[in-house]
């Protein structure tokens, strides 16, 4: 059996358990049909097993969200991440996924009565198919390579939101994943779509350290930000354990729209990730900051395609990354100004902290534009903390160890300092776990 014919199979088992419309089936069957035409990325595992991960994606039990109790060892594992207290702080709403099946839903009456949309992606393309069908997989397609192919095709559970026109909600919505199961293939799906003048900060993912075994996270997520609007998403990682983390992701940010993206991966053992994001209304703006600490034997494929195909648009793109041991990091970073696009500015950085003899970061920055009036930069740089700088804070009364933490977390702050105050506590506890206890 050909591969196409196989994920086609899953595909259609997988629809048909969803109870899902027919358009819906079509553009699965569509990326089935592209995978074998489309190439590999660089991040796929050599030895992947095609028919174990779409029979895995295709065989968890499907369950209603919200049915049934949630079983008291998970109740642990929700304590342990705080998901308690989330759902009674001012927070928007939270979901959180475990393995392929939403078991936990909260949200909030205060999102409801704004007329916002908080639910599972699978009830979202059967309940609000006018809103879905124009907006799923544009911008996160299966033509870019054989995961995103086969995401499209077996894309199974996540969430959706949708802002309406001129809402604006002051705290962030949330969404937990979490893998406990031996070989899952997780296939989950994040559509976010901020109507015009509206504004939402969307999280997604755990931060804080969770056990799980050998998995594969195939998630998807598209971000728009229609006219006037500002959405922020922020996506966090820290697996532990043999988890391949390759979400693939695109986003459109419209006229005089704004997107911030904020990308922090901390776990896993082989991460790609690489987001498309195109800019098509006049001053539409997106800012893409990623942050990734690479520890072990972690290799990395990190960077992004920012397009600018209108006048006056602007895109900021920074990576940050920290890298211990034998890790390894590719980072191709993309700005292409397309003709016509007059007046825009773009910028990308990669900086990378070595903590290593050994480790290994390659920096591929492309710049491309067919106008002459774009102002287009890079900037890269690779280096070591500073003797003078563990001089400085040893005279402070810092010890060498406790003087490497410090500078290590001064290095990712800038990008994470925006996000609530818990993250940012969990993330510089990572780093200071991550160096070794004091």
């Amino acid at each position: 059996m050909h591969e196409s014919q196989i994920i086609k199979y899953y595909a259609e088992e997988i629809s048909k358990k969803l109870k899902e419309p027919e358009w819906a089936l079509r553009l699965r069957l569509k990326a089935a049909e592209l995978y074998e035409k489309v190439p590999s990325p660089p991040w796929m595992p050599k030895d992947f097993d095609l028919e174990a991960f779409a029979s895995k994606a295709a065989s968890e039990e499907f369950v209603k969200p919200g049915e049934g109790e949630i079983p008291e060892w998970y109740r642990k594992i929700l304590e342990r991440i705080g998901v308690p207290e989330i759902e009674q702080s001012m927070l928007a709403g939270v979901t959180v996924m475990v393995n392929e099946n939403i078991v936990f839903e909260a949200q909030k009456k205060d999102l409801e009565r704004r007329g916002v949309i908080l639910k599972s992606m699978d009830e979202a393309v059967r309940e609000h198919e006018d809103i879905v069908k124009s907006f799923l997989h544009k911008v996160q397609t299966p033509d870019t390579h054989k995961l995103a192919a086969l995401h499209v095709a077996l894309r199974r559970g996540g969430t959706f939101v949708y802002v309406p026109k001129g809402v604006k909600v002051p705290f962030p919505a949330q969404a937990f994943f979490v893998i406990t199961k031996e070989q899952l293939a997780q296939t989950e799906h994040t559509l976010i779509i901020a109507d015009e003048k509206s504004s939402l900060h969307f999280i997604e993912g755990c931060i804080v350290p969770i056990p799980a075994p050998y998995s594969m996270h195939l998630g998807g997520s598209e971000f728009y930000a229609l006219k006037g609007a500002r959405l922020r998403v922020s996506s966090l990682q820290n697996w532990m354990g043999n988890v391949i983390h390759t979400p693939v992701k695109g986003a459109l940010v419209e006229e005089g729209a704004r997107l911030e993206e904020l990308g922090v991966s901390m776990g896993g053992t082989i991460i790609g990730m690489r987001p498309r994001i195109r800019l098509v209304g006049e001053k539409a703006r997106v800012s893409f900051n990623n942050v990734a600490m690479l520890k072990k034997e972690m290799k990395s494929w990190s960077g992004g395609s920012v397009t600018m195909e209108a006048p006056r648009t602007y895109a900021n793109v920074v990576n940050r990354t920290v890298m211990l041991d034998n890790s390894f990091d590719e980072f191709l970073g993309e700005i292409y100004v397309k003709r016509g696009a007059k007046e825009v500015k773009g910028y990308q950085a990669c900086n990378t902290l070595m903590l290593s003899d050994v480790a290994v970061n390659i920096t591929i920055p492309k710049l491309i534009s067919e106008v002459s009036d774009a102002e287009l930069a890079h900037e890269g740089t690779v280096g070591k903390i500073g003797e003078e700088q563990v001089f400085y804070l040893r005279q402070m009364g810092f010890d060498e160890h406790e003087a490497t933490q410090l500078l290590t977390i001064g290095f990712i702050d800038p990008l994470v300092e925006d996000l609530p105050s818990d993250y940012v506590r969990a993330i510089r506890e990572i780093v200071k776990m991550t160096l070794g206890a004091s």
